[in-house]
């Protein structure tokens, strides 16, 4: 707390005498330390975040199949494995699923029909134009409907001297334009009915009827896709319009199957023809039909290719401490190409970089949070004691949840009963917080649970799940654990903490989609357990902490406000006087401590102890001078002001030799700050010689002045309980302007200006300390006249009896009549 700027302020602060090069020496050693156990931190996060290589003593080539595992390998990391055999199965069954492709040319046997047209049609124009050449005449009619001969093939029929002749030399037209080979017979046969109409109409009947069906060049072929069917695509001029799927091969021919279909629609729909000629029909139509349907290669290879890659990789997951080989397992292939996949994972590539990366990311994540919380958290006090302490269960709470994992993975391996990603959830994440809360207080318990669940998600894989169940854990555990003063309270922080565990791990699972599996009741059972580990972990840590940093937890205060300590007990019986004034002022800090959110345990047990180092020189002190002998009239004042001092010194010294922890002895030493001892000062100043001033230093107490506020309300109630007891009369009133002249009154000395108190908190600690001294000093009524009176003359009677020499006392001084009286 800031104070009112003072021409004397140097005055009343004592000089500090400079740091001895020890001191400098080590706290430059301590710094030194600090950074080391950062650095190590660091290191310890990348060692545990990126795991070794697993070296060159595995079975990683194909010489060792068939052979015998010597040991146990287990898998480092979680990872998968290519599986090369079961995807190329899945390839082979995906390819294997797609149809065949056939292309149908549905236009097919128009055009045959066509082709067929036009063929007869110049055979037919020949025939016409040699019937005119011999009539000698070219009716309008006729020149208007026979087709014109091409100029060279006209020369040629003009040469031959008769209409075979003239049909013979068009033979190769006619086959080239048809595209079939024409027998001699049956050409001759054509020619003899000079390519009538009959024939021609006959031709496209059957070629018309058989091209209607789906004809394949050999329909056996198919038989082996019957099962799932083929792929047809209805093609116009070579471009696929239509796709379908058919599954039945009744309708599709072969061409052995449409040419005997010729032949017997050749016999119900040609019988009137002969039967020569018929056959000549026949043979043509047979000829001149082909597949009209033919397998496509080509889109069938190129759709199996497209299914083939349209699979994706199959994978095999191992999980991290899962058993690749055991000893005596006869190596496979599988394994071979297991275990190379595993090394090409976990051997190390630049590792200088990755190490140096985790190390810087590590130190700014620890610098980020601790410059942010030096600076924006007042509750946040980080010494060197505090800052060692934390570094130390930082990285112990590192380690510890990485052997924990092993060792839940070495119990899974061997039951195999539940799930390993359920034990996750029993690791004690939140160990850490709950003990720097025990410790320490909230803001420092935040802080360490950022930066511990950030950590933890690195060590742990990298799992962003951990480091929200560790943050969400470790919360609830130091809010749970803050109003522990026994040690029995830490079960009851473990079973929140383990509720607490419950509730974010199904939360965690209905997240991953797995909830209400059977995978959750083990979730729950661990998670639960988890949060019990924890509270069984501090408690076990927390003497051993005491011990090593020398802090001093609510547990142990308990213990220590017990009043049958051995130092209350010297107090007691050497210092009655101080004994009852630490008691009175123990009661008006705890209550203050209520109002102002301090710590009230803290606070009542440095009022306890607080003036025990008057045991050495008890009756120096006026609340333990009874026979109204005051010893300091005999000495100087300098000399009564130095004993009065040296209580601070001796009381520090004794709680150090009881190890009441560090608190308590910053109490003893800080209760009187720097304040001046008045009464000896304006008694040295009455007796100040001219040549040898009095210096106001020489009576201040040592100090330091206060730095907490808990101390503070030490010395705030220290002096108002003993300026309460030279009240005559004390009235409320009179009370309350004690209380704000005497807290008024330190204020003004500076004494609160290094602790945390704001003028809100004086004004809570006064209208505290009234209530309090309202009823201790209470009015009492007064005795009734005629008892007093009655007292009174039985005083004098028994004074006089003794004076006549009387040895036994008379039946009115019988003890059971005074105490009657005194009762009524």
């Amino acid at each position: 707390m800031a104070s009112g700027k003072n021409a004397k302020e140097h005055v009343r602060t004592p000089l500090r005498a400079p740091e001895s090069k020890k001191a400098v020496a080590r706290r430059k050693l301590v710094r030194l330390g600090l950074l080391v156990l950062l650095l190590v931190q660091g290191v310890a996060v990348a060692m545990l975040t990126n795991p070794a290589s697993l070296g060159s003593d595995l079975p990683l080539s194909a010489d060792f199949v068939g052979k015998v595992a010597t040991s146990d390998i287990r898998a480092p990391i979680s990872f998968t494995v290519p599986d090369t055999e079961a995807t190329e199965r899945k390839r082979q069954e995906a390819a294997a699923a797609v149809r065949s492709v056939y292309d149908f040319e549905s236009k097919m046997g128009r055009d045959l029909v066509g082709r067929l047209r036009e063929a007869f049609g110049r055979m037919q124009a020949v025939v016409q134009q040699y019937q005119q050449e011999r009539d000698g005449q070219e009716g309008v009619d006729g020149g208007r409907s026979a087709r014109r001969l091409p100029q060279r093939e006209e020369e040629l029929v003009r040469q031959a001297e008769s209409l075979d002749a003239r049909l013979q030399v068009r033979k190769s037209d006619f086959q080239r334009l048809l595209q079939v080979v024409v027998k001699d017979a049956d050409f001759q046969q054509l020619v003899a009915e000079r390519f009538s109409r009959r024939v021609l109409e006959a031709l496209v009947l059957l070629i018309e009827r058989t091209m209607r069906h789906m004809i394949v060049q050999s329909r056996e072929l198919m038989e082996a896709e019957r099962a799932q069917g083929v792929t047809i695509r209805l093609l116009e001029t070579g471009v696929p319009v239509k796709e379908m799927v058919v599954r039945s091969f009744n309708r599709i021919l072969d061409v052995e199957e449409a040419r005997l279909r010729i032949e017997q629609a050749a016999a119900l729909e040609l019988s009137d023809m002969p039967r020569n000629l018929r056959r000549v029909v026949v043979h043509m139509a047979e000829s001149l039909i082909g597949p009209n349907m033919v397998f496509n290669r080509e889109e069938t290879e190129k759709r199996r290719r497209q299914a083939r890659e349209s699979v994706q990789p199959l994978e095999i997951r191992i999980q991290k401490g899962a058993k690749i080989l055991r000893d005596g397992d006869l190596i496979r292939a599988w394994h071979v190409r297991v275990l190379q996949h595993m090394q090409k994972l976990t051997e190390l590539h630049n590792v200088g970089e990755k190490t140096l990366g985790t190390l810087v990311l590590v130190v700014a994540l620890l610098g980020a949070l601790l410059w942010f919380a030096l600076r924006s958290l007042a509750g946040f006090h980080a010494g060197e004691r505090d800052l060692f302490f934390l570094g130390s269960v930082m990285l112990v709470f590192l380690v510890t949840i990485k052997i924990w994992h092993w060792v839940f993975g070495a119990v899974w391996e061997r039951f195999q009963v539940f799930p390993l990603e359920s034990l996750t959830f029993a690791i004690p994440f939140a160990a850490g917080a709950m003990l720097i809360r025990f410790v320490l207080n909230m803001e420092t318990a935040l802080v360490f649970t950022i930066a511990a669940s950030a950590l933890a998600g690195l060590v742990m894989d990298h799992n962003l799940g951990i480091a929200i169940f560790c943050l969400a854990s470790s919360l609830v555990a130091a809010w749970s654990v803050a109003s522990a003063r026994q040690r029995s309270s830490l079960f009851r922080a473990g079973a929140i903490t383990g509720l607490a565990n419950v509730a974010f791990a199904l939360a965690l699972d209905m997240f991953d989609g797995n909830f209400l599996q059977f995978k959750t009741l083990f979730d729950v059972v661990f998670a639960f357990s988890g949060g019990i580990l924890v509270a069984m972990i501090v408690m076990s840590s927390t003497p051993v902490v005491e011990m090593i940093f020398g802090y001093t937890t609510d547990i142990k205060l308990m213990e220590l406000a017990n009043l049958n300590h051995p130092l209350l007990k010297d107090l007691i019986v050497q210092a009655p006087g101080s004994y009852h004034h630490s008691i009175i002022v123990g009661s008006l800090v705890e209550a203050a401590a209520e109002v102002i959110n301090c710590n009230p345990l803290l606070a009542r047990v440095m009022a306890y102890y607080h003036d025990i180092g008057k045991v050495k020189n008890p009756h120096y002190f006026s609340e333990n001078q009874r026979d109204g002998s005051n010893p300091h009239d005999k000495l100087k004042p300098s000399l009564s002001a130095t004993i009065l001092k040296a209580h601070v010194k001796d009381g520090a010294e004794l709680a150090r030799q009881k190890k009441l922890g560090q608190p308590i002895i910053d109490a003893i030493l800080q209760h009187h700050g720097t304040s001046l001892i008045k009464f000896f000062y304006q008694k040295a100043k009455e007796q100040e010689d001219p040549e040898n001033p009095v210096k106001e230093e020489e009576f201040r107490y040592p100090g330091p002045r206060p730095q907490s506020r808990e101390v503070a309300l030490v010395m705030l109630a220290d002096s108002v309980e003993a300026a309460a007891k030279s009240i005559s009369d004390p009235s409320p009133a009179r009370l309350q302007g004690l209380v704000q002249t005497m807290i008024n009154r330190i204020f003004a000395d500076g004494q609160l200006d290094e602790s945390d108190l704001t003028l809100k908190d004086l004004h809570e600690i006064a209208r505290s300390f009234n209530r309090v001294l309202a009823g201790i000093y209470h009015r009492r009524p007064d005795y009734p006249q005629a008892a007093v009176k009655e007292r009174e003359s039985g005083e004098r009677r028994k004074s006089e009896g003794r004076k006549n020499g009387a040895e036994k006392p008379s039946e009115d001084e019988q003890p059971g009549e005074d105490l009657k009286r005194l009762g009524m």
